[in-house]
Parts: C-alpha cells; sequence; structure tokens
C-alpha cells in the first residue's frame, strides 16, 4: 500500500531540513573559528615552575661577540680587538683609541696643515721638513717641546701595545738596512678596530699619511710610543 504526502507537506519537510543543515554548518564554523581563536592567545601561567621558567626567559641577556680585525703582511701580524661581549641595551664602554684631548687635537690639525710639504733633511719649515722635524713643528705650535730626532723621540716615549695606541702616539720604524735601529717616526691620527692612520714626511713625496695596513710600514714597522 503506498502512501503519498501531499506535495506541500514534502516543501515543508525540505526546506525544514535545508534550515537544520545550514544551522549545524553554522555552528560547526563557529566553534572551529573560536577553537582556532584560542589556540592564538598566550599560554596562561598556572605554577610556580612556569612562572620561574618564564622569568628565567625574559632575564637572559642579549650579547654579542668580541670582533677583531687581523692585520697579516709576509709573516707579521697585528690584531685590533674592539670590546669584548657586551650587553646590546648597554652602552658601551669607551675605547682607549677613542680618547683625546683638545691639546692633542690641535697638535694633529698643526701635522695634518703640512700635508704636501716637500721632504728636506733637518727641515723645520714650509720649504720643507723631514719626519722628527714635522712632529716637532707641531707639537711646538701647540705650546710643548719634544725630543727634536727620531733616536731621542724612540728612547724618550713610553712604550704602548698597538691594541692600547690613539691619535697623538708614535710609530717608530726602521727603513734602512738596520732593521733594528729606529730611524723614522710618525704621528698617528685616527685610530679603527682595523686600522691605524698616521701622518709623517717621506723622502719619496714629502708630509703625507699612510696606513699601518700597508706592508711597506708594517714590514718596517718596530714599536709605538707615547710622550706626555
Amino acid at each position: 500500500m503506498n502512501v503519498s504526502i501531499p506535495l506541500s507537506r514534502k516543501q515543508d519537510l525540505n526546506k525544514n531540513r535545508s534550515i537544520h543543515i545550514v544551522t549545524f554548518t553554522l555552528l560547526t564554523l563557529l566553534f572551529l573559528g573560536l577553537t582556532s581563536c584560542g589556540s592564538s592567545k598566550p599560554k596562561v601561567v598556572t605554577t610556580k615552575r612556569q612562572a620561574a621558567r618564564a622569568s628565567t626567559k625574559k632575564d637572559v641577556p642579549v650579547t654579542r661577540p668580541a670582533r677583531t680585525m687581523i692585520v697579516k703582511s709576509e709573516g707579521r701580524e697585528f690584531s685590533y680587538t674592539e670590546t669584548a661581549e657586551k650587553k646590546l641595551e648597554e652602552k658601551p664602554e669607551e675605547k682607549p683609541y677613542e680618547e683625546s684631548t683638545l691639546f692633542i687635537d690641535e697638535v694633529i690639525d698643526n701635522a695634518m696643515d703640512y700635508k704636501g710639504v716637500k721632504y728636506r733633511y733637518g727641515g723645520t719649515t714650509r720649504k720643507g721638513m723631514d719626519c722628527s722635524g714635522l712632529i716637532c713643528t707641531a707639537f711646538k705650535e701647540a705650546g710643548k717641546t719634544i725630543p727634536r730626532t727620531s733616536r731621542s723621540m724612540y728612547d724618550t716615549a713610553e712604550k704602548m701595545e698597538l691594541d692600547e695606541v690613539r691619535k697623538g702616539d708614535f710609530l717608530f720604524f726602521a727603513t734602512g738596512r738596520n732593521r733594528k735601529k729606529v730611524n723614522h717616526v710618525a704621528l698617528i691620527t685616527k685610530v679603527t678596530p682595523g686600522e691605524i692612520e698616521f701622518i709623517h714626511s717621506t723622502t719619496s713625496r714629502g708630509v703625507m699619511t699612510s696606513t699601518l695596513n700597508e706592508p711597506y710600514w708594517l714590514n718596517a714597522f718596530l714599536r709605538a710610543g707615547r710622550i706626555d
């Protein structure tokens, strides 16, 4: 026996079924949305152990390794190292090579003012200068008298390591046949972790600036010094 359902009732049943399906789908999507949002929330600390772990992670300092620049030339090696490991949030300490005074700045300005003057043995004027004459003149114009020759400067100056030098210090060289006998002196004008710049008077080019990274001067280098 076949029981026929009126057409209007069938339509009502299909309509109700569609409503249920849509409602179920919306509830499912809403549940999934709430779940995913909840997963992005930060974890709540509920125990002392968790609190200790969280505190430890926050207190770990951020550090950076020391940076070292190394200069090599024909078997000789010198290194310039920045300050050791520091916290990034801390202000770094002043490097020795950053220290200067108004007096030293004046001496360097005086020496730089003679840049381009030709070389002249025993000279101390713009007509010509030798290496020690340039430095003596620069100090004299700033109000200080220092020894006249490179050898006397070498004997008077306090011995310094390269990682201790700063502006206004001296570099001594042996450019002659005797590689242990000082015969040239230069005045340091700038120091960075990887370079030492100096001004001096050379026989070939007169008063000029050079750096200790240049192989010729690195190989002829004896030691650094300071005259207070």
